[in-house]
């Protein structure tokens, strides 16, 4: 227990950093309806009737004159995705259906999906659609929060700080409706960060606390593999990041081992699995074009790719929530910052592990594009590697490694924030702009869904509007209305915000020697 005043201190700030942060990510998980992730009905159909489902009990039939599986009214697609792509509607159309009545559905998982997930998620199937589906995404927020957090309550101290910057950066705003959501892309989020995080510090740590991470590293490899096919084929690109950042000793043999196996086990799944395959579209259109012509055209187009990590053009729900504008624009800042605050302690073995993440992120759609001979980077959804975006810039903040007196692997100087009096000034407003990104972010996926089109303009999308007035869809069942769970989780938001950055303030600049 802390004996200090300080030390209490800090116990309390994490305590209430803590809470913010769950408060925070239940605000997300509110805040759109049943169906509104991409393919959702696909994944709900998966979660009611996972495979084989033959031996799962569904009811089988057919639609079209093809196999289908029966599944409630209320999470057949003509129902649960009534409102996708028309920026008119609401979701009032989802509250339409029935959870007691069946329908055939033709959207479940035939083999494009790893065992595991949709197993896990049949667990909570209960006669309200919308209570399973929420009670799914409170556990995948949950899964995040609690592996997350138990790493940086692991690591050394000038880990803790790269591992906290690197994830809630990476993750605002995608990342963090995507996590807080049902759709399988919150294991692979929650599961390479994972992996890759409990690795490292796993190299730094000794006793318990190593046993601990790898522990945590392990958990991330199962989520990956059992989520989708695209996260456990990174857990290789994580496997050859970590070689080039963690120097090789006889000591580092328990996390390589378990790295390898991964990386073996995680290729096995990508190739059994067909979901990579899908990201080629349904399109030849550049059939007529040169390899060259088309590999420039591709290159090309990584820019506005790259954009969609923050929301730009490809934003949440069925690409029809808009971030372009406030939300994309200061998320984008937050980024260039925190880059460029990174690249002052840049080394050999940081550039190297993080040109090979990021290697990924740019050459796999490229490389899609290119077998397929189409311009695949001009729609390549971002998020099927936004996953590995929160592990490129934890290669870049991480401390390096330095050798302890005892001839162990240490990480060395913290990642720092600027000093001085604008450097301070420099990360309050940086701090202040994630919160606000933060909760315009949480505003305008609950206006979509409650009341349908916004009438915002490009690139100012600063209109509002009282969230509980004259809206048109929300949660039957809920004891506060929209306008409530903005505010509380805006302001959790913001309170985790400044918390963090008071605690990263506070941590000392040089990691102390791993406890025996």
């Amino acid at each position: 227990m802390p004996t200090s005043a300080p030390q209490r201190r800090t116990l309390i700030a994490v305590l209430i950093l803590v809470t913010a942060v769950v408060a925070a990510s239940l605000a997300w998980v509110v805040a759109s309806p049943v169906g509104s992730s991409p393919d959702e009905d696909f994944h709900v159909g998966s979660m009611w009737c996972p495979p084989p489902v033959d031996e799962t009990g569904c009811q089988i039939s057919t639609k079209d004159g093809e196999k289908a599986v029966m599944v409630p009214q209320s999470l057949a697609k003509e129902y649960v995705t009534c409102y996708a792509f028309d920026h008119d509607n609401s979701a009032l159309c989802a509250l339409n259906a029935s959870d007691e009545e069946l329908a055939p559905t033709l959207r479940w998982d035939d083999g494009n999906y790893p065992w595991g997930y949709y197993q896990f998620a049949h667990l909570f199937v209960q006669r309200s659609t919308s209570h399973a589906v929420l009670a799914l995404r409170t556990v995948n927020t949950l899964l995040a929060i609690g592996l997350i957090g138990a790493i940086i309550a692991l690591a050394d101290s000038g880990l803790k700080r790269a591992i906290s910057v690197a994830v809630t950066v990476a993750w605002l705003p995608m990342g963090f409706y995507f996590v807080a959501g049902m759709n399988p892309s919150s294991w692979a989020m929650t599961g390479t960060f994972t992996f890759a995080t409990g690795l490292l510090a796993a190299t730094r740590s000794v006793g318990a606390r190593r046993v601990g991470l790898i522990a945590c590293a392990a958990a991330g490899a199962v989520l990956a593999c059992t989520s989708r096919g695209d996260s456990a084929f990174f857990l290789f690109v994580i496997t050859v990041a970590l070689a080039f950042a963690v120097p090789i000793s006889k000591r580092i043999v328990p996390e390589a081992a378990l790295a390898c196996v991964s990386s073996i086990v995680g290729i096995w799944v990508m190739a059994r699995t067909n979901v990579a395959a899908s990201h080629l579209g349904s399109g030849n259109e550049m059939a007529g074009y040169s390899l060259s012509h088309i590999l420039w055209l591709n290159v090309l187009s990584l820019p506005t790719y790259l954009r969609g990590f923050v929301g730009h053009g490809l934003g949440p729900g069925w690409n029809d929530v808009s971030y372009r504008g406030t939300v994309s624009f200061g998320a984008s800042l937050v980024v260039l910052a925190v880059l460029c605050w990174s690249l002052r302690s840049l080394t050999w073995r940081k550039a190297l592990s993080a040109i090979t993440v990021f290697g990924a992120i740019t050459g796999v759609p490229v490389v899609i594009g290119l077998r397929g001979h189409f311009n695949n980077v001009h729609v390549y959804q971002p998020r099927y590697m936004l996953p590995l975006f929160a592990v490129f810039l934890l290669m870049l903040l991480a401390p390096s490694p330095t050798r302890a007196s005892d001839g162990r692997w240490v990480g060395s100087e913290a990642f720092r924030f600027p000093t001085g009096i604008i450097g301070h000034a420099g990360v309050a407003v940086v701090a202040t702009l994630w919160a606000l990104v933060n909760a315009r972010a949480l505003y305008l996926v609950i206006e979509r869904y409650a009341f349908g089109r916004t009438q915002h303009g490009y690139p100012i999308d600063l209109s509002t509007r009282n969230l509980s007035a004259g809206n048109e869809w929300w949660w039957p069942t809920a004891p506060i209305g929209p306008m409530a769970v903005w505010i509380l989780g805006a302001l959790a938001g913001a309170l985790a915000i400044g918390l963090a950055v008071y605690l990263w303030q506070r941590s000392p600049e040089k990691a102390p020697e791993p406890r025996r």
